[in-house]
């Protein structure tokens, strides 16, 4: 792969970050402690792999806060636009397209603590305290899902993309 940004990239990452904002606003489940789980954040690790950091950022701030802005709730677009595109800057940075051993786990490890304190910062400014600690949980339990599932798709997705040669 090289960083040259050609029109089949482009069309690849267009279509990620449709999917992106279709999987967070249709393919939710509710996780039983107020919160959500949606493969979104996969998607957003997945292209950071595959395409380089600032193409996840792109994925994840623009489909992910599209959603919002659709879906609901609305007040969190503006977040979810810097959240999720940090995310996926700091994890395509960590794994630099080679997502092996411990490199991926860091990288996993540290979005998700990136998401569950940055929502916490979200939250403690639109709301309170309380609303803020209460979104703990759920927001980790989004994180791991998001770390599991990028986990299982990772192997199908390479296989992919390898043999469309990006």
């Amino acid at each position: 792969m090289t960083n040259k940004l050609t029109t089949r990239k482009l069309t690849y990452i267009a279509l990620l970050t449709a999917i992106s904002s279709l999987s967070v606003m249709f393919l939710r489940v509710p996780n039983g402690v107020g919160g959500i789980i949606h493969p979104g954040d996969s998607i957003i690790y997945l292209t950071s792999i595959f395409f380089g950091p600032w193409a996840g950022a792109f994925v994840g701030g623009v489909g992910h806060s599209l959603a919002n802005l659709i879906a609901g709730p609305q007040v969190f677009a503006p977040w979810t636009f810097v959240i999720k595109g940090i995310m996926g800057i700091v994890f395509g940075i960590i794994v630099r397209r080679n997502p092996k051993g411990a490199k991926l786990w860091i990288a996993l490890l540290t979005c998700t603590a990136i998401l569950v304190a940055a929502y916490f910062v979200a939250n403690l400014v639109i709301f309170d305290f309380g609303v803020a600690v209460a979104s703990i949980l759920p927001l980790s339990i989004q994180g791991v899902a998001g770390i599991i599932v990028t986990i299982a798709l990772l192997p199908i997705v390479n296989k992919i993309l390898r043999r469309n040669e990006l």
